[in-house]
C-alpha cells in the first residue's frame, strides 16, 4: 500500500489528539477530512495499521477470543469517546478477516473508530524503554508500504 504524504500528515495529527484522549482537539482534526476521498484513504489507513498492531500484539492474526478481549479493553481504556466494545469488536473483526466495514458499521462512526481504536493499539502496545507511540508507528508504515 502506498502510503499519500497528505493524508498520512492528517492523520498522524488525529491519532495525536486521540492518543492524548483530548476530544475537542480530535473533534477538530477530524475535520480536515472534509472529502471523501480524504475520508477513504485515512480509513484505509487506519485499518491497515489496526490490522498490523493487532497481530503484532496477539503474536499473529487475533482469534476471535483475542479480538473480543482487545475491544473491551479499548472500549475501557477509550472511555472519553462514544465507542462501545461491540463496536471496537465489529471494526476489528473486520479489518482482521479483511472484509469490507460498510455494512458492519454506518460510514461516520467507522472514521472516528478508526482513529480511536488505531490510537489506543497504538499507544498501548507494549514499546521498548524512551520509545513513544510515533516511533512504532513510523515503523508499522514502512511495513505498510514494503508489503505494498
Amino acid at each position: 500500500m502506498k502510503i499519500d504524504e497528505r493524508v498520512e500528515q492528517l492523520v498522524r495529527d488525529a491519532l495525536h489528539w486521540a492518543v492524548k484522549r483530548q476530544p475537542v482537539e480530535f473533534d477538530e482534526a477530524l475535520k480536515a477530512f472534509s472529502d471523501a476521498y480524504l475520508r477513504q484513504s485515512a480509513l484505509e489507513l487506519l485499518a491497515a495499521i489496526t490490522a498490523f498492531v493487532s497481530a503484532d500484539i496477539c503474536q499473529g492474526r487475533p482469534s476471535t477470543e483475542q479480538i473480543k478481549q482487545l475491544a473491551e479493553e479499548v472500549a475501557d481504556a477509550e472511555g472519553w469517546s462514544s465507542a462501545t466494545s461491540p463496536e471496537v469488536e465489529a471494526f476489528l473483526d473486520a479489518v482482521v478477516t479483511g472484509r469490507p466495514l460498510s455494512g458492519v458499521l454506518p460510514a461516520d462512526s467507522a472514521v472516528v473508530l478508526a482513529f480511536v481504536v488505531a490510537a489506543s493499539l497504538l499507544s498501548f502496545r507494549p514499546k521498548s524503554e524512551g520509545e513513544w507511540w510515533f516511533n512504532y508507528l513510523d515503523r508499522v508504515e514502512a511495513a505498510i508500504e514494503a508489503a505494498g
